[in-house]
């Protein structure tokens, strides 16, 4: 088969189906991998999953990709050996297979996890401890981290992108449930309790694509970590005021709560926001602030509505 501009392992997800559709509007020939649930997209897609053997070094040979994104992820509730299958050994198969070429650009989509929450905002260089982690996110951030760390020591051409809570509608215009679930009942008009002592950096996905197209053009010569977050830090409660606002609805509604008193999550991460101040000036792409992220995705609302 002819070669193709990008191959999407996980192009199915949330952000990965993203990531195809724009890829391709931009003119790319693209590839994607699924596991089980095939998206519609207007690119070549191959089946794959963790239990296959070969099935992605023949995607990869098939394909001959120039640029491979790694943006797969499982459940995060899934066992540990399945997130050590994903996050880690699928990358060394990936590089594995890259032997043809070692100009391929290999961009690894990580997340804010691989940081414990203990000291954000953190920076790219800010050093990851996600085994200090004591929530049920820890076998993810766990092999995640050591996903980042087998592709920066394997494979030179590679860009490490973190990014944090990401938002918005998917390629059929769907709302994410982190949004649609707040939406749904702030609009029945029902109180919504929101940390006011944990902070984030929620990024809205659209933007968060344009930058990923940013960084694999050929003019964009830096490798290693990346923040690729919304540009503003802020609480949940915080966070939960913006969308009602947005939304036209009472901010009263938002009601503080302290993770410090919950009983499941009181050892979960205070601050793991990220400081994009490095990234930021190396982009031409603007990393969005709440309202603006709001705004796309709500474009016929406003506040007061």
């Amino acid at each position: 088969m002819s070669n193709v501009d990008i191959l999407v392992i996980g192009g199915s997800g949330f952000i990965g189906a993203h990531i195809v559709k724009a890829a391709v509007s931009k003119g790319y020939r693209v590839a994607y991998t699924y596991a089980n649930h095939k998206v519609s997209l207007p690119a070549r897609a191959y089946q794959v999953t963790v239990e296959q053997a070969n099935v992605l070094e023949t995607c990869i040979t098939d394909t001959r990709p120039r640029i491979v994104v790694y943006c797969a992820k499982p459940e995060l509730q899934a066992k540990e050996a399945t997130h050590v299958k994903v996050n880690v050994k699928g990358v060394r198969r990936v590089l594995a297979s890259l032997h043809y070429a070692a100009s391929v650009l290999f961009v690894y989509l990580s997340t804010d996890t691989v940081f414990s929450g203990k000291h954000g905002p953190y920076r790219e260089d800010s050093p990851p401890d996600p085994a200090a982690r004591k929530d049920s996110y820890r076998a993810y951030a766990v092999t995640k981290c050591e996903g980042e760390r087998v592709a920066l020591a394997n494979w030179s051409n590679t860009i490490v992108a973190r990014t944090c809570i990401v938002n918005g509608r998917d390629v059929r215009g769907k709302l994410n449930p982190r949004l649609a679930l707040p939406m749904a009942h702030l609009l029945a008009g029902q109180p919504l309790a929101r940390f006011c002592d944990r902070y984030i950096s929620p990024t809205l996905v659209n933007n968060l694509v344009e930058a990923l197209l940013e960084i694999i053009e050929p003019d964009f010569t830096y490798r290693g970590i990346l923040h690729l977050a919304g540009s503003q830090r802020v609480t949940d409660y915080e966070y939960g005021r913006y969308l009602a606002r947005r939304l036209g609805i009472d901010e009263s509604l938002i009601v503080k709560d302290l993770m410090a008193e919950s009983p499941l999550l009181a050892n979960g991460p205070r601050d793991a926001s990220l400081d994009t101040t490095f990234t930021q000036g190396l982009l031409n792409t603007r990393l969005l602030q709440i309202e603006e992220q709001l705004a796309v995705t709500f474009p016929t609302m406003s506040a007061g509505c």
